[in-house]
């Protein structure tokens, strides 16, 4: 009896020890880090995510979760309280999703910001700032997997609406109508040949009227180049234009100075003298026979030999 009753302190002694050194294991342990508070809003599933997963902020370890439960103030809601380190640059506009770990399945909880607020969140009356939850990549990954699907369903319905026995019949034509016109484009294709292996000889053709234009404009540079010299000619005080222009002026001036009252001087002649002649002319118009008997002798006036007096 006495050897059992020393076996069984000496079990409740190990036992003890035991419990001791696990106790204090954990005490040891445990995480000592102040951490700050908060509580994750969420209207979508967090399926995979569990108490004491991890935090991340722009993937650095920055807390963990520790409890995720119902909104009793709104159904349907999720509130995930999670606690972080007291230096996370929690702001206005930091927003929270959900990440996996591999293909396990284990999400996280993933912080970000939109750096377009950057006032720290503050606690609100004793409540724990709130923080909303986005879409992960996962999700927007289904919701654009769904949209798809839609889209294809869509494209499959109008594709069998499309092939219908009627539309199969405008597509057999449209195809019949196309071979129609392929055949004839051949002929085209073919009546085109003499004209395509005419090309060369008309590129050439081409190239001599080119050359043609550039030695033509050659020619055109140089004679407007000999007319700029010629009129630099024409306007030099020297040259042949100005000396023919001052000769002009000369002979200009010793007309009007000598030769214009000359034949002045000939045209009065001339004039006196037809006059003269004009007078003769009359004359003999009236007198013809003077031109046989000559001019017949002045009638003698008073006191001259010859005079008769009037009325005898």
């Amino acid at each position: 009896m006495e050897n059992r009753s020393h076996a069984l302190w000496a079990g409740f002694f190990t036992v003890a020890m035991l419990c001791a050194t696990v106790f204090a294991g954990i005490w040891f342990n445990r995480d000592k880090t102040q951490r700050v508070e908060y509580q994750i809003v969420s209207q979508r599933a967090v399926t995979g995510l569990n108490p004491q997963a991890a935090v991340r902020y722009k993937g650095l370890a920055v807390g963990r979760v520790d409890k995720i439960d119902f909104d009793p103030a709104q159904a349907g809601q999720i509130l995930i309280d999670i606690s972080i380190d007291p230096d996370t640059p929690i702001t206005q506009t930091t927003f929270a999703t959900l990440g996996y770990q591999g293909v396990t399945g284990i999400a996280f909880v993933e912080l970000d910001d939109e750096n377009t607020n950057p006032v720290k969140i503050t606690m609100n009356e004793g409540k724990f700032p709130r923080i909303p939850l986005h879409p992960g990549l996962f999700e927007r990954l289904e919701q654009s997997s769904a949209r798809i699907l839609n889209n294809v369903e869509l494209v499959s319905e109008r594709m069998a609406q499309m092939f219908t026995p009627e539309n199969q019949k405008t597509i057999l034509g449209a195809f019949s109508s196309t071979s129609s016109a392929t055949t004839r484009w051949k002929g085209v294709a073919e009546a085109l040949e003499p004209g395509v292996n005419a090309l060369p000889g008309l590129l050439h053709q081409t190239d001599l009227t080119l050359m043609s234009v550039q030695n033509l404009s050659k020619s055109t540079t140089q004679l407007s180049q000999q007319l700029t010299e010629l009129t630099h000619d024409l306007q030099n005080p020297d040259g042949a234009l100005h000396h023919t222009l001052s000769t002009f002026s000369n002979l200009g001036d010793s007309l009007q100075s000598e030769t214009l009252p000359g034949i002045s001087a000939l045209t009065n002649d001339a004039s006196g003298s037809m006059k003269s002649f004009n007078h003769a002319m009359e004359e003999l118009k009236e007198h013809p026979q003077n031109l046989i008997f000559g001019k017949p002798a002045p009638t003698p006036g008073p006191g001259e030999a010859g005079y008769v007096e009037p009325g005898r």
